[in-house]
């Protein structure tokens, strides 16, 4: 017998598990590593489009941080200067930061490279307490 006969189960299994792990992928892989991530839900009506145009204005502060806004709004986006995922990924988003259905008020989720939840800030985005 040779090595290849032995060695074949650890390649097959190897195979499996970097398989498995890009099917188990989270909404936000794709960032991990690369980019710090500020996960906002706006709810409708006139303070989402208020938070909206504040990060506009903000846009070069958020960017000097590597910082990649990711909107995950309930049904459309709100944000024109956010990274807008496909409508599975925001639910599976939602549910991983406990976003609830209806919040009256936008959420700011804080994320590392790690993935990690950082800080959850409420009505407004303070960069400078509880940044990434």
């Amino acid at each position: 017998m040779n090595i290849l006969f032995y060695s074949r189960p650890v390649i097959v299994a190897n195979l499996l598990l970097g398989c498995m792990h890009s099917l188990a992928a989270g909404p936000i892989d794709a960032f991990r590593d690369v980019n710090r991530l500020v996960v906002v839900s706006l709810p409708q009506g006139p303070v989402a489009k208020e938070v909206a145009a504040a990060l506009v204005l903000h846009r070069l502060k958020i960017d000097e941080r590597g910082i990649k806004i990711i909107d995950a709004s309930e049904s459309v986006q709100r944000v024109a200067t956010g990274v807008r995922l496909n409508p599975e990924l925001i639910i599976e988003l939602r549910q991983q930061f406990n976003l609830s259905a209806g919040e009256p008020r936008p959420v700011f989720i804080l994320v590392g490279k790690d993935g990690g939840e950082k800080s959850r800030q409420y009505n407004t985005l303070d960069l400078e307490n509880g940044s990434p």
